[in-house]
């Protein structure tokens, strides 16, 4: 089973969220210490910067713009967009699922916050509910 074929799992407080696994790059774990918070830039949840394969990536924190309570934010996933390298605080990975295996849904208006969205569909697998990150959105802070 190939990289596009499949998803990783992840948790921002008690939400489920998915990405393509061709997306990531690699996880880090014990992130937080390394963060360089004096790099932020809060309009676009950019908390700050760490060091990646000899330069400086921004490090993005959805939990605020989506009112979600983070448990630990210790984990970054790299990820690599049109744009270019970024990471994503979550608090943790839950494992990888074959898209074959869910069963996706247009995210329903009511869910779809006017002039912002980060998320392109409601992914169901195992019997669990996630949603599926629109990744330059993400990180462009999601004008529409």
């Amino acid at each position: 089973m190939n990289a596009i074929s499949r998803r990783l799992l992840f948790r921002i407080g008690t939400v489920g969220f998915c990405i393509n696994l061709n997306e990531l790059i690699e996880i880090r774990e014990q992130i937080t210490e390394r963060i360089d918070f004096e790099q932020g830039n809060q309009p676009q949840s950019v908390i700050g910067t760490v060091s990646f394969r000899g330069g400086q990536i921004p490090v993005v924190s959805l939990a605020e713009r989506l009112g979600i309570s983070p448990v630990a934010q210790d984990v970054a996933l790299v990820l690599h967009s049109s744009e270019e390298t970024w990471a994503l605080l979550v608090d943790r990975v839950e494992g990888f699922g074959s898209v074959s295996a869910m069963i996706d849904r247009p995210v329903p208006t009511l869910l779809r916050a006017e002039g912002w969205r980060c998320f392109e569909q409601i992914t169901i697998y195992a019997g669990a509910t996630f949603l599926r990150l629109d990744l330059l959105s993400c990180y462009a802070g999601g004008a529409e």
